[in-house]
């Protein structure tokens, strides 16, 4: 999603075109902006009738790690990709399925 610009329109122009992609970095995509936008929310409503307060970086750090979290109940297939893809989010290579296991 680093190729997207940071519109709102220019964001959902992207999930639109890629609602039905099962390609990890798309479901990386979607994720992000569903949590982003339930952690926005549920910080809005927290400020709005409570005294509590997160900064922006404890907002980030909390969407992130609930992608991690659910990324971590997902398998994907065996690509060079996907080693990327698992190594920049810090997560274990037993989420790799091997070539037998791809039905």
């Amino acid at each position: 999603m680093q190729m997207i610009g940071e519109r709102w329109n220019e964001i959902m122009e992207y999930l639109r075109h890629h609602a039905a992609s099962k390609q990890a970095s798309h479901i990386i995509g979607k994720l992000v902006v569903a949590a982003t936008a339930y952690f926005v929310w549920q910080e809005r409503n927290s400020r709005l009738f409570s005294a509590n307060k997160r900064n922006v970086a404890q907002l980030i750090e909390v969407v992130l790690m609930t992608v991690r979290m659910k990324l971590h109940t997902m398998k994907f297939r065996r690509t060079i990709t996907m080693n990327q893809v698992l190594s920049e989010w810090s997560l274990p290579r037993e989420l790799l399925l091997d070539q037998d296991e791809c039905g």
